[in-house]
């Protein structure tokens, strides 16, 4: 495969009733690295079903390439965007403090634990704790190293620790496979997240859509993910980050967390809505902090009056996650509590989770 044969086969691209899809005009760059294509077309944005018949054709006529499709403000790769058979899933909740970011990195562990090849990214820009309650963090190799114990030191020069490992956020060439960054990993897990490049004391500072944009984009495609699916721990609310992973990321789906009462469904409810009207299929709820098992009698203790609101608008339920103290101490020593505990009841609702999505993936990811 060269380029000659790239631009050849686009040539041929034609509507579903015949004539042309793309003119001479609308290609621009295109760059081949081994099996992967890059193309870029002249256009500011296309209609996915546009996008996703080239990407049939190329695939057609060149059967052993690995194929990516921009515009300026798009990346398709295949498959619902990300590519043929690769699924990117995002965590969001309304209301900050109901364990978005716990239950992130447990369900990433308990899907990684089923067999899927899994990924974690970091997407919550303004308090990126990924890092932490994975036990990994970015040293400098030549100053002591300050990591708790039983936490894997990730090293990195001085220039790495503040200004990303050679991320190239608002570069206007497209990433061959051989410039992308390589993920971190930890517990079986690919993971991503500006927490490795931003000292923990240090307050983020990544405002503005058009930075926030570029950043998100870049550690979605401009990272050597191996994972199949891609799990996105999302910060709370409607801001700009969400806008943007609705807008301009390929989400095969969302799923929500909430603690159980009015309040916090009624946040998330403004985030659904949201979701809704960009066209984000919503996989469904995990309730955090349900319920708490009394230490004396054992008996099961409701910590919060129970809201409908998400199920009155058609999300159903898929794991509701008691109250255990031992979720915030193991995260906070970078061990999270399905492995430290695999076989205890918080391991067994995050299994009922896991096997959710699972089936959800493999039933061609349609919304429920």
């Amino acid at each position: 495969m060269d380029e000659a044969s790239v631009r050849a086969a686009l040539h041929d691209v034609t509507y579903s009733k015949g004539g042309s899809l793309l003119d001479a005009g609308d290609i621009g760059e295109v760059l081949v690295e081994g099996d992967a294509a890059i193309v870029v077309l002249r256009r500011e944005v296309m209609p996915r079903e546009q996008l996703a018949r080239i990407h049939r054709h190329l695939t057609e006529r060149l059967p052993d390439a690995t194929v990516e499709l921009r515009t300026a403000n798009q990346v398709y790769r295949g498959g619902a965007g990300w590519g043929t058979g690769r699924h990117v899933i995002a965590v969001v909740g309304g209301k900050g403090g109901v364990g978005k970011s716990t239950i992130a990195v447990n369900l990433a562990l308990t899907l990684t634990a089923m067999g899927l090849r899994t990924g974690l990214l970091d997407a919550d820009l303004s308090a990126p704790d990924i890092p932490h309650m994975l036990g990994v963090h970015m040293v400098d190799p030549a100053a002591p190293a300050r990591v708790p114990g039983g936490m894997t030191p990730v090293h990195a020069s001085p220039r790495e620790l503040h200004r990303g490992v050679g991320w190239s956020l608002f570069s206007s060439a497209p990433l061959l496979p051989s410039r992308r960054i390589s993920p971190q990993h930890a517990y079986g897990l690919e993971l991503i997240s500006v927490g490795f490049v931003i000292p923990e004391r240090l307050p983020p500072a990544i405002t503005g859509r058009v930075f926030v944009s570029a950043l998100l984009r870049y550690l979605l495609f401009g990272v050597a993910w191996r994972a199949d699916v891609l799990v996105i721990d999302a910060p709370p609310g409607t801001g700009e980050e969400i806008q943007i992973m609705a807008g301009e990321l390929p989400l095969t789906g969302a799923i929500f967390v909430t603690t159980p009462q009015d309040l916090a469904q009624m946040d998330a409810e403004r985030t659904l809505t949201y979701l809704q009207d960009h066209g984000v299929p919503v996989i469904g709820l995990v309730q955090n902090m349900a319920a708490m098992t009394c230490p004396h009698c054992e008996r099961e203790i409701d910590m919060f009056a129970s809201s409908t609101r998400l199920a009155e608008a058609g999300v159903s339920l898929l794991g509701r996650i008691p109250f255990d103290t031992r979720l915030a101490i193991t995260a906070d020593r970078g061990r999270p509590l399905v492995l430290g505990d695999p076989r205890g009841p918080v391991a067994y609702e995050f299994a009922k989770i896991g096997a959710a999505v699972r089936r959800w993936i493999d039933k061609g990811a349609a919304p429920t």
